[in-house]
């Protein structure tokens, strides 16, 4: 049977001498560490590990994160306890904090300035985050329950989308003037102004 170990508190000191005993009677704990994807550990999954040459499957919870152990009782050689190490592997999109996630979303100069519904990757799927018109670079749009599941309890994390303004790469002749139009229409207070 797998236990996931939450806290792995020692005995009371007030037991004295009967906890000294049961600490002599604790079986063996063999160590068996495994990597998970960012991905995996949403959904759940199962590993097969070897441990002294004897192979077993262990179940992944959903929500699991760097550090979790798992412990496989009796499972190890002479019916030593294995406990399985958990630690996720760095993701190219996500950041986790806990049960929440973080990400960027780029959005163009024309979806910042005029407004726009833009698509968001989220570990469930895609869904449309709409943008005001004059967003701003660093803005953060927090999704309430997009981000991972509680590895013990009900209900997810949110995820925070933080947007970043991609400015177009180069102007030629013709869109320069026609930038230098626009903000002449426009008028833009200094942002260093108070600086």
């Amino acid at each position: 049977m797998e236990d996931l170990l939450a806290d792995m508190g020692g005995g009371s000191a007030g037991q004295g001498g009967r906890t000294g005993r049961a600490h002599a009677q604790l079986r063996q704990e063999l160590e068996a560490p495994t990597e998970l994807t960012l991905e995996e550990a949403y959904h759940g999954t199962t590993r097969m590990l070897e441990v002294d040459g004897r192979r077993f499957e262990v179940t992944i919870p959903r929500g699991t994160d760097t550090g979790s152990r798992i412990k496989l009782s009796g499972k190890g050689p002479g019916g030593a306890d294995v406990v399985v190490t958990v630690r996720l592997e760095p993701h190219a999109v996500f950041t986790r904090r806990g049960a929440d996630l973080e990400r960027e979303l780029p959005v163009t100069l024309r979806e910042a300035l005029l407004g726009a519904e833009v698509p968001v990757t989220t570990l469930k799927g895609r869904l449309l985050l709409t943008v005001p018109a004059g967003v701003q670079t660093g803005k953060t749009f927090r999704l309430k329950g997009q981000g991972m599941p509680h590895l013990k309890g009900e209900g997810t994390g949110d995820l925070y989308v933080k947007v970043r303004v991609i400015l177009p790469a180069a102007l030629d002749d013709k869109t320069r003037e026609a930038a230098m139009h626009f903000f002449d229409l426009i008028h833009q207070p200094d942002p260093r102004a108070d600086t």
